[in-house]
C-alpha cells in the first residue's frame, strides 16, 4: 500500500481516525482528496461515514484536495493524534509550500460544513467580537439545524431567488451559512473566493446579526461592496435562532469603475466582476421595501411551520423510544418465559413422569401375581390405566410447554408432532405442508415460530368453527415464512371483542418482530390466514 493510500485510509475511512470528531460534521456528498505526483485518492461521505471512490471522467470535484510535494511531506501527517495537531501540522506545511490546498469554492464549503471542520481542526479562527456575540444568543436546548427542515427551506429559498434575482442565505446563530440559494448573486460568488473579501462579508453579516438580535426586526442594509442585503430574523418561541438575508440588488445602476477599484482591493480578476454587474437588479426603495417584507413573512411561515415538524417529529421519536423499550421489555420476558417453560417441562418429564411410570410398573408387576381376589385386580387395572392416561396427558403437557424435539430435530418435526397433537384432541383436519429444506435455523427463530404457530391453531379451534386448517413452512431464499389458514367464519376487521384472542395477536406480532419480521392477519369473509415472513439475513444468528 502506498503512503498516499495509507493517509488517505488513516485520516478518512478508519473508525479510529484523529480527524473522526472534525469530519462528523461534515454534510454527506461531501467529497475529499488526497494527490501526490500522479496518484489521486478520493472519498466521499454517504451515510455519515466516508467511503473510497476511484477515479473517471464522472468523477466529482472534491471540495478541499490535498496536494503533496513529496511523500516526505506526507508521512508526518500519519501521526498527527488529534484534529488540532492535524490542523497545526496542515498550516505549517501549506506556509512551507510543503502542501497545496484547492478548494471548490468558499461558499461551498460553508454549507458542506467545511467551514466547521476546519474550526475543529484550529484552522479557521472567528474574530473575538464575533465569540462575544454569539455567546448570548444560542437557543438553550435546540440547535437551528435541528428544528428546521432544511430540504424544504432549500426548495423555498431558491423559488423565491428564481423570481426575485435576490441571492438568500440562511444563517444560523453563529452566522455559518446553512442554506444558500442555488442561483443569483454571481457577483458575491466572484467576492467571497477571495479571503479579503470574506473577511469584509463576515464582518457585515455579523454586524446585521447583532442589530437583528438587538430589535428583532426585519431592516434593510448596505454591505461593504455598496449591495442591498434584506434581513429578517428567524423567531422561535420568541428567541432569534438565525436570519434570512437577501442581497444583488443596488439602489443605483453600478458605478464601473468603483467596482474596479474593489476588485484590485480584494485581489480578484476584475473582468468577471465588472460583467456580472450588468445582472444586478436595481431597485427603488419601495421595491426594496416590499422585497423585506416578503422576506419577513417567508421568516415567519418557514421557522413556524418547520418548528411543528421539529415537535412532531420528537413526538414520533419519543414513542420509537418507547415501542423499543416494550420491545425490549417482551423480550426480556419472553426469554424468560421460555426459560421456566423449559424448566417446568424437564422436571414434569424428568420428576413427576418418572414417578409415575414407577408406580405404574409396579403396579403391572402386581398384576402378575397369583392369588390376588378379583375385586383387587379390577382396582389395580383400573389405576394402571389412569397412570397411563396421566402419562400420556403430562407428555402431552410437557411437549406443549418445551417441545424437545425442536431442539433435536428442527422446526418442521415439531410442527409436525404440534400439528398431530390438535389433530387428536380437536375435530379440526390439520394439514402440515413444508417446502423447501429448513436448514440451520438459530433457536430464537424456530422457539418463536412454533409459539406462533401453537397460538393461531389454539385460536381457530376457539374461535373460526372450522373444520379443516392448513400450516405451511416454506424456506428458500428471501427467508423462512409460516402460515396458517382455515376455512371458518372469518374475523371482522379490526374485532378485539375477545381479550384473549385479542392479546394472542399482539403476542404473535411482537415474537414476529423479535426476528425482524411482519405478521399478517387477515380475513376476507370467510376463514383467517396468518402469516409471517422472516427474512434471510435474520436466520444466520440469533437476533440480539
Amino acid at each position: 500500500m502506498s503512503a498516499l493510500d495509507l493517509l488517505v485510509e488513516r485520516l478518512f475511512l478508519k473508525g479510529d481516525s484523529p480527524l473522526r470528531r472534525s469530519l462528523e460534521v461534515l454534510e454527506d456528498g461531501v467529497v475529499l482528496a488526497g494527490r501526490l505526483a500522479r496518484q489521486r485518492r478520493l472519498v466521499r461521505k454517504e451515510g455519515g461515514r466516508f467511503v473510497p471512490l476511484s477515479s473517471g471522467e464522472d468523477t466529482p470535484r472534491p471540495h478541499l484536495e490535498m496536494i503533496f510535494a513529496t511523500e516526505e511531506d506526507l508521512r508526518p501527517f500519519l501521526a498527527a493524534k488529534s484534529p488540532k495537531e492535524f490542523g497545526e501540522l496542515l498550516v505549517k506545511m501549506v506556509r512551507e509550500e510543503k502542501l497545496h490546498l484547492e478548494l471548490r469554492s468558499f461558499e461551498e464549503e460553508l454549507a458542506a460544513g467545511m467551514g466547521r471542520m476546519l474550526m475543529e481542526m484550529g484552522v479557521l479562527r472567528p474574530p473575538e467580537e464575533y465569540g462575544r456575540l454569539i455567546s448570548s444568543f444560542q437557543l438553550k436546548d435546540i440547535a437551528f439545524t435541528h428544528v428546521l427542515d432544511l430540504s424544504y427551506l432549500q426548495e423555498v429559498v431558491d423559488e423565491l431567488s428564481r423570481i426575485t434575482g435576490v441571492r438568500l442565505w440562511v444563517l444560523d446563530m453563529n452566522c455559518m451559512p446553512v442554506v444558500v440559494s442555488s442561483t443569483g448573486g454571481e457577483h458575491c460568488k466572484l467576492i467571497i473566493d477571495s479571503l479579503e473579501g470574506v473577511r469584509r462579508c463576515y464582518g457585515s453579516a455579523i454586524a446585521a446579526l447583532e442589530e437583528l438580535a438587538r430589535t428583532m426586526a426585519p431592516r434593510v442594509r448596505v454591505c461593504h461592496a455598496g449591495f442591498f442585503c434584506f434581513d429578517a430574523p428567524l423567531i422561535l418561541n420568541g428567541e432569534m435562532v438565525g436570519m434570512i438575508s437577501g442581497d444583488a440588488s443596488l439602489a443605483h445602476p453600478p458605478e464601473k469603475e468603483r467596482y474596479r477599484q474593489l476588485a484590485e482591493e480584494l485581489g480578484i480578476d476584475p473582468g468577471p466582476l465588472l460583467e456580472s454587474l450588468d445582472r444586478v437588479r436595481v431597485l427603488k426603495l419601495e421595491e426594496a421595501e416590499f422585497l423585506l417584507s416578503v422576506m419577513n413573512a417567508l421568516a415567519r411561515v418557514v421557522t413556524e411551520m418547520s418548528y411543528k415538524h421539529y415537535q412532531v417529529m420528537e413526538l414520533y421519536r419519543e414513542l420509537e423510544r418507547k415501542n423499543l423499550e416494550l420491545r425490549s421489555l417482551f423480550q426480556s420476558l419472553t426469554e424468560v418465559q421460555e426459560k421456566e417453560r423449559a424448566d417446568l417441562s424437564r422436571d414434569l418429564h424428568d420428576a413427576t413422569g418418572q414417578d409415575l411410570t414407577f408406580a405404574l410398573v409396579n403396579l403391572q408387576m402386581a398384576l402378575e401375581e397369583d392369588g390376588l381376589p378379583e375385586s383387587t385386580v379390577r382396582h389395580v387395572r383400573s389405576a394402571v390405566e389412569s397412570i397411563s392416561q396421566v402419562l400420556e396427558k403430562l407428555h402431552d403437557i410437557s411437549s406443549s410447554l418445551h417441545p424437545p424435539v425442536i431442539d433435536d430435530l428442527g422446526l418442521s418435526e415439531a410442527l409436525r408432532h404440534l400439528v398431530r397433537r390438535f389433530n387428536s384432541e380437536s375435530p379440526i383436519r390439520f394439514e402440515l405442508v413444508v417446502r423447501g429444506e429448513e436448514g440451520y435455523l438459530p433457536y430464537s427463530v424456530k422457539i418463536n415460530l412454533f409459539r406462533i404457530a401453537q397460538e393461531a391453531l389454539s385460536n381457530v379451534v376457539k374461535h373460526s368453527g372450522a373444520d379443516r386448517g392448513l400450516v405451511l413452512m416454506e424456506r428458500d431464499s428471501e427467508g423462512i415464512t409460516l402460515a396458517v389458514a382455515d376455512n371458518g367464519r372469518g374475523m371482522p376487521v379490526g374485532s378485539t371483542s375477545d381479550e384473549r384472542l385479542h392479546l394472542g395477536m399482539i403476542n404473535m406480532r411482537e415474537r414476529a418482530a423479535q426476528l425482524g419480521g411482519r405478521l399478517d392477519i387477515t380475513s376476507r369473509g370467510k376463514g383467517v390466514l396468518v402469516r409471517v415472513h422472516v427474512p434471510a439475513e435474520r436466520l444466520s444468528e440469533d437476533p440480539a
